[in-house]
């Protein structure tokens, strides 16, 4: 069951039989279920929670990058295509801006596209073997997400990118740009795994020298 608007785009709604999609009831469901799919509130709430997880990802999946000798990516946004002005598909689906070797990129997949909706993105990447994505070559993929080869330069997984989605990921990626200078400028603030361990090992080093030198007043009490 689907919509067809004025400019040609089809915004599919569900499935059922012919008979179902005929009644008011059904017809309904979906135009209602579908119009909370596009509540602004929610789509904000959906892209938030994963923004947050997919920024821990994208470091484990740039370690992995590396070892290979592929490209980092820096998330940028979490963004739904309502398909405007575009005949390209995919109408409803979420998706996610990154920047690849500083180019802005739209990275769009199935199971993405789900995890996102469905408020289950993962903090780590739940492939567990390596591999390159769908029909994509060895040699075209560029970078790494979710443990999976993905290329930059190649059309698949990807979107065009409109005016407005664009001018959200340059300013996002400003900001990004700007906020890991600034981090490398401060000196670096060890975590409390290693404030614990320099605190244990100064207090060790205190234990044994008190240990000397009680040895050595007990040497010279002899």
């Amino acid at each position: 069951m689907s919509i067809r608007f004025d400019n040609g785009v089809s915004l599919f709604l569900g499935n059922e039989r012919t008979p179902q999609t005929k009644t008011a009831k059904v017809r309904n469901k979906y135009v209602n279920a579908t119009l909370m799919w596009y509540n602004p509130e929610i789509v904000a709430v959906t892209k938030e929670a994963a923004i947050t997880a997919l920024r821990k990802c994208e470091v484990k999946d740039n370690m992995i990058a590396a070892q290979k000798g592929l490209k980092p990516y820096t998330v940028l946004n979490v963004e739904l295509n309502d398909g405007a002005g575009r005949k390209v598909g995919y109408i409803g689906w979420y998706y996610v801006t990154l920047a690849v070797d500083g180019k802005i990129h739209a990275h769009l997949e199935t199971d993405l596209a789900h995890s996102i909706a469905d408020g289950t993105v993962s903090e780590s990447p739940t492939r567990e073997k390596y591999f390159a994505a769908g029909a994509l070559k060895e040699a075209d993929v560029d970078y790494v997400f979710n443990n999976v080869g993905f290329s930059s330069t190649v059309g698949s997984y990807s979107l065009p990118i409109s005016k407005d989605v664009l001018e959200r990921a340059e300013k996002t990626l400003a900001e990004r740009s700007r906020a890991q200078a600034v981090e490398q400028t401060q000196p670096h603030r060890p975590s409390l795994r290693d404030q614990l361990s320099a605190a244990k090992a100064v207090l060790a080093e205190q234990a044994k020298r008190s240990a000397v030198q009680r040895q050595q007043k007990d040497k010279e009490a002899r």
